[in-house]
């Protein structure tokens, strides 16, 4: 009676909160291939959206094009088109005076050259003009190889970088993008960036370089300012020619922040012998730069709270740091009190957490959303003694901190979730005024824990509930189900929600099969 009792409880606490949304569908269509995912959603003028879905075919799943459609403010469809591809894939995208733009990679090895051509359609038409704004030789362009040699495998993936191909970042207000290109260089690390405004005219570029090896660096964030295109990027440089985190106790590297404009470039680097990071986000403000990320005590592979670093925008010289350690209530949430101290002292720490959004509010403070995330492997052996292996993807608990602009923690909360698998898992999240909403899948059947916590359990896509949960400016959290699975012909991929912070709205796509449905939430 007492587990039903405070579940009860819960969900009658939220039902002052049932206005937050809103929610806005579209007519369920099939598309031609059954894999498709999300990958940009904008607003224009009049309230309607435009939903950009890369899909793909083959064993493999390999990109084959997107599929473009413009939604009126009811998401009736209005118009749509198929934009195959090849060897281009779409890089970012914007509307601007009634005209979607997109900005496409395209690799032409005949040619031996990369190009970033601007793309853009009235989006009364969908039929788009192309002009190519840059190009490089396709020697910049790292090459990545692996091959076995029974029981070896060669490779040099562990050198990947997440931009090798050119990543494009908008400025907060679509005024500016940048391209951060990797340059290939083994000697040296380099980078080269060249920022446009959003009429595709260049105003600059500068080449970012450091003179120690490609492997002893690892590119971390990027952000570009709205008003003038000024680029900061952020990286993280090992030392004494080792990849180690730790040597003689101390941590072998340091972050490096470089800020670059039309006049110039400057960078100051940054470091604490005692403290392990393994990576910080990039927020630029109009007069801040924040880097904020977890931290651990011992070393980077276990966790004990947040940490942030505020530098002046045009300086860079650092204004303010601040770690501040996971509080009781946090890790009461994961652990549980009586029978979790043990668990708490033997872990020393939380590992496995992967970033899913680091957003600065309108008064500065910082909400960081993250996920325990990890891969187990599996080998079984069959009848014949043949031996197979496997790999389960696991999205556990979600951790939300909210901390001021000094770096003080405002709440630190952990919400018991256990899912595997790619179709209903992991979640999406969206910041609003004081409050942080998430929407996940989940079964009705939602655990009782110990000390008064619940924890959502995993169901099968077509039994799957789309839920939100909220937390408050004092870090207290309750729930409700926006969507039952009896009540809806899809399940949502809250995996591969768009969040569009303007407009205060969460896309997501609706999916069975090859049916699919858009999905618009407007936190009001």
């Amino acid at each position: 009676m007492k587990k039903i009792t405070v579940i009860i409880l819960l969900l009658f606490a939220f039902i002052g909160n049932a206005q937050d949304v809103s929610m806005t569908k579209s007519a369920i269509f099939k598309d031609s291939k059954k894999s498709s995912s999300l990958k940009f959603s904008l607003e224009d003028d009049n309230g309607g959206l435009v939903t950009i879905r890369a899909f793909y075919g083959g064993m493999a799943r390999k990109l084959k094009g997107y599929y473009i459609q413009h939604f009126d403010s009811n998401l009736k469809l209005l118009k749509e088109t198929e934009f195959e591809v090849d060897k281009n894939t779409i890089k970012n995208a914007f509307i601007k005076d009634g005209k979607l733009h997109l900005i496409e990679y395209v690799f032409n090895k005949k040619a031996d050259k990369i190009s970033f051509n601007a793309l853009s359609a009235d989006l009364k038409t969908l039929k788009f003009n192309s002009k190519e704004i840059l190009s490089l030789s396709e020697e910049n362009q790292k090459k990545y190889f692996g091959f076995a040699v029974f029981p070896i495998i060669i490779s040099n993936f562990s050198q990947y970088d997440s931009n090798h191909a050119g990543e494009v970042v908008m400025s907060s207000g679509n005024n500016y993008f940048v391209i951060n290109f990797d340059i290939n260089n083994k000697d040296q690390e380099t980078h080269k960036i060249f920022v446009y405004n959003n009429n595709f005219e260049k105003e600059y570029e500068q080449t970012i370089q450091k003179n120690i090896k490609d492997k002893y660096f690892d590119y971390e964030s990027i952000d570009i300012d709205d008003n003038d295109g000024t680029v900061y990027f952020l990286g993280k440089s090992f030392e004494n020619e080792s990849r180690r985190s730790k040597k003689d106790g101390k941590t072998n590297y340091h972050f490096e922040l470089y800020k670059a404009n039309a006049n110039g470039q400057s960078s100051v680097s940054f470091k604490n012998p005692d403290k392990f990071i393994s990576s910080l986000e990039l927020i630029k403000s109009n007069n801040r730069v924040a880097c904020v990320g977890f931290y651990g005590k011992k070393d980077e592979g276990r966790i004990n709270g947040a940490c942030l670093f505020n530098l002046d925008p045009e300086s860079l010289s650092m204004q303010n740091k601040k770690f501040t350690p996971f509080s009781e209530e946090f890790l009461t949430d994961k652990y549980g009190n009586r029978e979790g101290k043990k668990e708490r002292k033997k872990k020393k720490g939380i590992n496995n957490i992967d970033f899913k959004g680091v957003y600065m509010l309108a008064n500065g403070d910082i909400v960081i959303n993250a996920e325990e995330f990890y891969i187990t492997t599996h080998t079984t052996m069959d009848a014949n003694g043949g031996m197979r292996t496997y790999y389960i993807y696991h999205f556990d608990d979600i951790m939300s901190l909210k901390m001021n602009k000094d770096g003080d923690l405002i709440w630190a909360r952990n919400i018991n979730k256990r899912q595997t698998g790619f179709a209903t898992s992991s979640f999406t999240s969206i910041p609003v005024g004081d409050n942080s909403y998430f929407f996940i899948n989940c079964s009705d059947n939602i655990k009782k824990l110990s000390a008064d916590r619940i924890a959502f359990k995993q169901t099968k896509a077509k039994r799957s509930n789309l839920y939100m949960i909220k937390i408050n400016n004092d870090g207290k959290f309750d729930f409700e189900k926006l969507i039952d699975d009896k009540d809806s012909k899809v399940y949502y991929k809250v995996n591969n929600g768009n969040v569009n912070l303007n407009d205060q709205t969460v896309i997501l796509t609706g999916k069975r099969k090859k049916n699919t449905r858009i999905l618009k939430l407007k936190i009001k």
